[in-house]
């Protein structure tokens, strides 16, 4: 991604606040071709639970474990999301946690040594790719993204069509869509650190209801191709009050 205005990210998804808005920017497609890829969008929103499920929904919890290949060791996972791009994420290991904190257009990154610090590059990036696919489902309807279709893909053995994204801030995504049930079933952005080119994936499985809409329980993280981390979520809360103040790098929570 170029300068933004997301990780993943992490972790997905779906669970977005709606947005009726302007038509989606579909990128120079035949007229036939536009109408399919729109007809492919309002699928996926529909899969979801449709418009009056997602719009309702403007934060949301996740808690789990994660396994972090690289580090080799396994700690827990909280997540926090609430609109306005505002995202939090704490890990904590055996032998150190992490915190990471977006708010707007500032991101932080701490520890339990250390209080979270303002991060740029591709550390603050990386937050802000996690925010975006977790708002996907929001950008999509009000027209925040450039589309084409790029062709198709399998996924964890599943075809699912890829659909290629831009936006006004230079986000730059893919997202590749089940063609049997039309969930999203994986996340790419690409990213640009000097002249080198960075790609981070996150791949979704495991859905099951939650209220009215439907998650992912199992997130599988890639940069560069390679395996990174894998979640496996065991709780949402839909819509849980968070204060504004919770993104703000002095709040102190758990860690």
């Amino acid at each position: 991604m170029k300068h933004p205005a997301t990780p993943i990210f992490f972790c997905i998804l779906v669970c977005l606040f709606f947005v009726a808005g302007p038509e989606r920017l579909l990128a120079e497609e035949t007229p036939d071709e536009a109408q399919r890829i729109t007809s492919i969008i309002d699928k996926v929103i529909d899969a979801y639970g449709g418009k009056e499920v997602v719009e309702g929904i403007h934060s949301l919890y996740a808690q789990g474990k994660i396994e972090a290949f690289m580090r080799h060791e396994h700690g827990t996972y909280e997540l926090y999301f609430k609109r306005e791009r505002k995202l939090r994420v704490e890990t904590k290991y055996e032998h150190k946690s992490e915190i990471r904190i977006l708010n707007g257009d500032r991101g932080y990154r701490g520890s339990d040594t250390r209080t979270p610090e303002e991060v740029y590059d591709l550390r603050f990036f990386s937050m802000v790719y996690q925010y975006k696919h977790l708002d996907i489902i929001n950008d999509l309807a009000r027209g925040a993204y450039q589309i084409r279709s790029t062709g198709s893909s399998l996924v964890n053995g599943n075809k699912a069509e890829i659909l290629s994204l831009n936006d006004k801030e230079g986000a730059i995504m893919d997202i590749y869509v089940d063609v049997q049930n039309s969930l999203i079933v994986k996340v790419t952005a690409y990213f640009t650190d000097g002249k080198k080119k960075i790609n981070l994936s996150s791949e979704f499985s495991d859905f099951r209801k939650v209220g009215g809409t439907v998650l992912p329980f199992a997130i599988t993280n890639y940069a560069g191709g390679l395996k990174i981390a894998q979640t496996a979520i065991e709780k949402y809360t839909l819509n849980p009050d968070i204060a504004d103040s919770f993104f703000a790098p002095s709040f102190i929570h758990s860690l």
